[in-house]
């Protein structure tokens, strides 16, 4: 009976730990969406997995290290930090908006299953220059989290509460490859962003104050880190129809039969 009852605790202890790991490495189903969205390459759906990860970051698990500036000028391999850190920054909140309709949140329209993807800059009156912009983004299953904890994250409740405001940020830093060739410093023309790297998910923001003494950096050319134009398949070439984050139709052109490039494929 002894012996029974060390093996059920055993058990219990690894499927603990298993659903810690699950929930760390963003494994979980939110409203019957899982971690990997409804993409279909398979590089897109460990992106998606990154997207979704859960978890909030201890204090102890803050990378002190990364600032905004850091982020703005890191290129896809920085010194200092890597993809998948806890990290906490302070900006102005130059934007709050809306996210496309993405296949890491199965393809849903409503706000409240999408993401929200909030700009941020260190000067105020960069606010509509795209080279010196961060995104970060608050996701569905955070929106929900902060709901049970009290807290609204609606989509409207972060724009009344965040727009116009210097803000301390904290989340999961995330290296966005699928926007690596709309970032500033990527060589081409149109950009909205000025880097890759964000803060995504966001598990925590507040209101704070502006802080003293603010260097604003401003991105050099990056490498090409050769996924920016993945080969499509046959077919005429078009304009691809997917809509970018900013609200206007994808530069990229598409040979794929559904008119959508490789990052709008739903």
């Amino acid at each position: 009976m002894l012996m029974r009852g060390r093996g059920l605790l055993l058990a219990l202890a690894v499927f603990f730990v298993s659903l810690g790991t699950t929930q760390l490495r963003g494994q979980s189903t939110f409203d019957t969406c899982g971690a990997e969205g409804s993409a279909k390459r398979s590089d897109v759906r460990a992106i998606n997995r990154k997207k979704n990860r859960d978890g909030f970051p201890t204090d102890a698990q803050i990378n002190r290290a990364i600032t905004f500036n850091a982020m703005l000028m890191a290129g896809e391999n920085p010194k200092g930090f890597s993809e998948g850190d806890a990290a906490e920054i302070v900006a102005y909140c130059a934007d709050v908006k809306i996210g496309s309709v993405e296949s890491v949140n199965c393809g849903a329209k409503d706000h409240w299953h999408r993401d929200t993807h909030i700009e941020l800059t260190l000067d105020p009156n960069d606010s509509q220059n795209e080279t010196k912009i961060l995104v970060v983004e608050v996701t569905p299953r955070f929106r929900q989290a902060m709901k049970e904890r009290g807290v609204d994250w609606s989509q409207q409740a972060l724009r009344d509460k965040f727009l116009g405001r210097w803000v301390k940020v904290r989340g999961w830093v995330f290296y966005d490859a699928l926007h690596a060739d709309e970032s500033a410093g990527s060589g081409n023309e149109k950009i909205w962003r000025g880097s890759p790297w964000e803060i995504h998910p966001v598990t925590d923001m507040s209101v704070t104050t502006r802080p003293a003494n603010i260097t604003v950096e401003t991105p050099s050319v990056r490498p090409s880190t050769g996924t920016d134009t993945p080969a499509p398949s046959g077919g005429a070439t078009v304009q691809c129809s997917g809509t970018t984050a900013k609200g206007k139709r994808c530069s990229r052109m598409t040979k794929d039969p559904s008119g959508f490039c490789w990052q709008h494929q739903r």
